[in-house]
């Protein structure tokens, strides 16, 4: 319990640091809906859910990556691991955060599209499995993000992590049909970009895509803290 508490704080503590990220995406959400109010065509509906699918994950992994990087150098770090925090307690915290902020993001732009969807006479079946799997594939991109912002500069973390999300990519072009099961943003992507309102999405398949998502959550997230259990953070950062 004491560590679920500790955890909570920190990812409450990320959130306020991460203020003025939430704040620009929440007023650019916000103008954009009053731009996609003005014009009720479901095509134009479906686009501002697949643009800023892409968004979420996007975001959810650049806050991740530079995390402990900006920790580090502002010794922020030093003092709360003095507290007694684990470091993986402290990681935990980061990606609770991280989470927080996706689940922002992900209400707002569901809620957007539901409004957009109702407003415009659309059926809004589909709509809540492909926003789950959304904030699983964005909890999923922050602990790959935050894996590699553990052990590489911001700019290589950023490759590295983006290089892992888009490997479904990848292997589809070396002649490889992966599984979807397997990649879950392989799924969310091929999902969001043939998205139609209406389209309820297979249940058990959407369990499968978010419990394989959540997994690779927790093992980026253990690996990154065997990697950063390892690292001298008590070197002033340049």
């Amino acid at each position: 319990m004491k560590n679920l508490r500790a955890i909570l704080l920190i990812g409450i503590n990320y959130v306020r640091i991460q203020g003025i990220t939430v704040l620009i995406m929440v007023v650019y959400l916000t103008g954009m809906a009053v731009v996609f109010f003005h014009n009720q065509r479901s095509q134009e509906a479906r686009f501002f859910l697949q643009l800023h699918s892409f968004y979420v994950v996007f975001i959810a992994m650049m806050i991740a990556v530079p995390a402990v990087y900006g920790e580090r150098k502002s010794r922020r770090i030093v003092a709360v691991l003095s507290k007694g925090i684990h470091r993986w307690e402290y990681l935990g915290g980061i990606l609770c955060g991280c989470g927080l902020v996706s689940a922002i993001f992900c209400v707002l732009v569901g809620g957007i599209s539901w409004m957009l969807s109702l407003r415009g006479g659309y059926s809004t079946a589909g709509l809540g499995s492909l926003l789950l799997v959304l904030f699983a594939c964005a909890l999923m991109a922050s602990s790959i993000g935050l894996f590699f912002g553990t052990f590489l500069h911001p700019l290589l973390a950023t490759a590295a992590a983006s290089a892992t999300i888009a490997l479904p990519l990848i292997v589809i072009q070396a002649g490889l049909k992966p599984a979807s099961g397997l990649f879950p943003a392989s799924w969310l992507a091929k999902t969001v970009v043939n998205f139609q309102f209406g389209m309820a999405a297979d249940v058990g398949e959407v369990v499968a895509v978010v419990a394989m998502a959540l997994c690779l959550t927790i093992v980026f997230w253990l690996a990154a803290s065997v990697v950063f259990a390892r690292r001298d953070v008590t070197i002033s950062m340049e």
